[in-house]
């Protein structure tokens, strides 16, 4: 993952924006925009499981992409354009899905559209279908998620499916960073004829689940996110995270105190800044700035990081992906509350007594499953984007 914070804000249901789809509204759109509620249920692309990366396949076939961008960055727009151009151009039986801001902002570049079409030759040899809808009715009909932009982006897209299974995804490097971008953009053609054909692998990377629980038993409701529905009773709204579930103090002034039990155990009782609970995917993330270790995806584990500790000897903590952990706000606590961030996405804060349960998604086929280049992958990011045990001296890592 990365190793900066995006400052991140939400925005609720009622606030999002919603663009009727109509004829009468696009009529003047060089593409046509339809509700994907027209669109076949999504089907599973994940093929049997096994140690390693997992053969990524569908059956009957590839029917629905949902292709997720950089917001409002020419370049990104640019090349959402020229590869929707491809789908329809070279795969014409398959579907196109967008979010409703994307067909507002495809719908106000109809130039950039006519003219990337005109160098493609493929202007009049299809008809342009774009699907969209609303983030439920997104979900219920995606086979493959394709992303145009960084790490960011992919959060993003990964963001909408917080509580439902994640199709496999499909990563184009267009950003500033790339731990989860395999491909570049300039292989497009290549890579997505592969997937196409069932000849790719996808890597395996759980997801962090949790929920909190008040001292008056009460359960809170999260702060919507994309993709998050209201419960309807549920007493347990369980929250997913992809790279770290965070405790912090925030704008507090003193240090904070949280109770840690691993399995019902009493585990200990840190002070100081806060804590992060990370999975193998957000090791480089937060974790890794707070001093945690590096840790491949594949390993089952979870990451106990504290965050700048009164006492040196809390060193981070590598525990089985089988434990639950439980985190507190102290009695004694000294601060009102703690900030809870969830992949950077702000929640109900913790007041003392308030219970924090973190544990991996249970089942083999729930987390991301991100479609791979080679087994290589993870070695390469490391050492090129984190210029992993870089010499100042020479500028880089000394090879044989």
């Amino acid at each position: 993952m990365f190793q900066l914070r995006l400052h991140t804000f939400t925005l609720r249901p009622n606030f999002l924006p919603r663009f009727r789809i109509s004829a009468r509204r696009y009529a003047s759109r060089p593409f046509n925009v339809r509700s994907c509620t027209e669109l076949v249920s999504r089907q599973d692309g994940i093929g049997a499981i096994r140690p390693g990366l997992v053969p990524v396949e569908w059956n009957p076939g590839l029917r629905n992409i949902y292709v997720v961008k950089k917001p409002w960055n020419p370049s990104v727009r640019d090349a959402m354009i020229e590869f929707i151009h491809h789908i329809h151009g070279e795969y014409p039986h398959l579907n196109v899905i967008v979010g409703e801001s994307v067909v507002e902002e495809l719908s106000q570049e109809v130039p950039a559209w006519n003219q990337i079409a005109g160098k493609m030759d493929v202007s009049h040899k299809y008809t342009r279908n774009i699907y969209t809808g609303s983030v439920p009715e997104i979900i219920d009909k995606t086979d493959l998620i394709v992303t145009l932009g960084g790490d960011g982006t992919i959060l993003r897209a990964v963001s909408s499916f917080a509580n439902e299974k994640v199709p496999p995804l499909l990563s184009f490097a267009l950003g500033n960073l790339g731990f989860l971008l395999p491909f570049d953009f300039k292989t497009y053609k290549e890579s997505f004829r592969a997937v196409y054909d069932n000849k790719t692998f996808a890597l395996h990377r759980k997801r962090l689940q949790c929920v909190v629980k008040r001292r008056s038993g009460h359960v809170d409701e999260p702060v919507d996110f994309p993709g998050y529905t209201p419960s309807t009773g549920h007493p347990h709204i369980m929250l997913h995270a992809m790279n770290d579930i965070t405790l912090h103090r925030g704008g507090q002034p003193n240090l904070t105190s949280l109770d840690v039990y691993l399995n019902d155990e009493f585990f200990t009782t840190t002070t100081g800044d806060g804590i992060s609970c990370s999975s193998p995917t957000g090791s480089t993330a937060y974790s890794l700035s707070a001093g945690g270790s590096i840790v491949h995806p594949l390993v089952p584990c979870i990451l106990l990081t504290p965050i700048c500790p009164r006492s040196l000897s809390f060193r981070p903590v590598i525990i089985p992906e089988t434990y639950k952990v439980m985190m507190r706000l102290t009695d004694g606590s000294r601060n009102s509350g703690i900030m809870l961030n969830v992949d950077g996405i702000p929640q109900p804060e913790l007041r003392p007594g308030d219970e924090l349960h973190i544990s991996i998604e249970p089942t083999q086929r729930s987390g991301l499953w991100c479609i791979a280049r080679s087994k290589h992958d993870w070695t390469k990011d490391i050492n090129e984007l984190l210029g992993f045990n870089s010499s100042f001296r020479h500028g880089g890592v000394r090879r044989p």
